[in-house]
């Protein structure tokens, strides 16, 4: 079989990895067209793959993209996310070829959100009900939200997104005492979604009782001037990282990973990430994530900085307790959050139609 995915780039984001690990542990054949010329995972693809961008357009790339899509001769076109979707729909229509979408997002934010995804959203709400074959969600909360606004919900079906995590920490001798720092991140992109104004919250308040070292890794955050004035206001240090070479070396620097997004999210990567590395983490009821922890000791609330404190801090001084948990959610992710497994179902959602 013959899959051609359509993505809006190859720049670091959890969509792009998902689609890297999907086409890395394939048996099938594939091509990517990125909508923007970024492809900065490009070298993390370990087979022969073509990508072809289809930015910036001119006549010659129109010509380039139509040779190359009718010498691969593909059976499916798959969109990832909203601008995936509608021009996977658009070159499925034109081939004559089966059409695949590709849900990524949970709840989204008037305030925050774009407009035009807003509208290109209900815009596809619309065409689900005639164009794709089926919509595949990454999450059971994005497949909730979706039939919500109008999706086609009996072509939706959720497959979680596969990951594996090569660094595991040796948890045997893992405790949190009073007089040992303890490094506490929120990793991800700079985003309103990811509320960090209360992660720094949660670790000024922590930091009243624990030695805690507040990190934020991601895209943008060293830049941020909503972090920066976060920081400056709780009278706070932070460590801000813009990137790491590999998430390994992220876990191995923390203890404890801090997930704060108050919208957005479907199925957090960051979240599996931790647990197969054997990181204690929490939560807000964001996306998949109570899905995903499978425990409600590890769910904090969205904007009550006293009761997370209290949750998290009750847990930590109980080193039998948060041991286990670690230990039972390491291998649930191992379980059910598997590459191989995440693979096994796109392909026979591929072969079913």
């Amino acid at each position: 079989m013959k899959i051609i995915h359509i993505i809006n780039s190859l720049g670091q984001g959890g969509a792009e990895m998902t689609l890297v690990r999907l086409i890395n542990n394939s048996s099938e054949s594939h091509l990517i067209i990125t909508i923007l010329k970024n492809n900065s995972l490009l070298n993390k693809i370990k087979k022969p793959i073509k990508v072809i961008s289809i930015f910036p357009l001119t006549l010659k790339k129109i010509q380039h993209l139509n040779n190359q899509i009718n010498s691969f001769s593909p059976d499916i076109f798959q969109g990832w996310m909203y601008h995936g979707d509608l021009l996977s729909s658009f070159f499925g229509i034109i081939y004559r070829k089966k059409i695949f979408w590709n849900l990524r997002h949970g709840k989204m934010s008037f305030k925050y959100s774009s407009k035009k995804t807003i509208i290109l959203r209900a815009l596809l709400s619309i065409l689900s009900h005639f164009i794709p074959s089926k919509i595949i969600s990454c999450s059971w909360e994005g497949l909730l939200i979706h039939k919500k606004i109008g999706y086609s919900s009996k072509k939706i079906i959720v497959i979680p997104n596969g990951i594996d995590q090569e660094y595991k920490k040796n948890i045997a001798n893992l405790n949190f005492p009073k007089e040992r720092e303890i490094t506490i991140a929120s990793i991800g992109r700079d985003n309103p979604q990811k509320g960090r104004s209360y992660f720094i919250k949660i670790i000024k308040e922590l930091s009243s009782d624990l030695k805690v070292k507040g990190v934020v890794v991601g895209r943008g955050v060293t830049s941020s001037l909503e972090i920066k004035n976060a920081i400056k206001k709780h009278n706070i240090h932070i460590n801000l990282y813009e990137s790491f070479q590999s998430s390994n070396e992220i876990f191995k620097m923390i203890d404890i990973l801090l997930l704060t997004s108050n919208f957005g999210e479907g199925c957090p990567n960051v979240l599996i990430e931790a647990m197969q590395s054997r990181v204690l983490c929490f939560s807000t009821e964001v996306g998949d994530a109570k899905f995903i922890l499978n425990n409600e000791q590890l769910l904090i609330p969205y904007n009550n900085t006293l009761k997370s404190k209290k949750i998290i801090t009750n847990l930590i001084n109980n080193p039998k307790e948060y041991k286990k948990i670690i230990e039972k959610n390491y291998f649930r992710s191992i379980k059910v959050f598997s590459t191989k497994i995440m693979v096994e179902k796109y392909e026979n959602a591929w072969k079913s139609t």
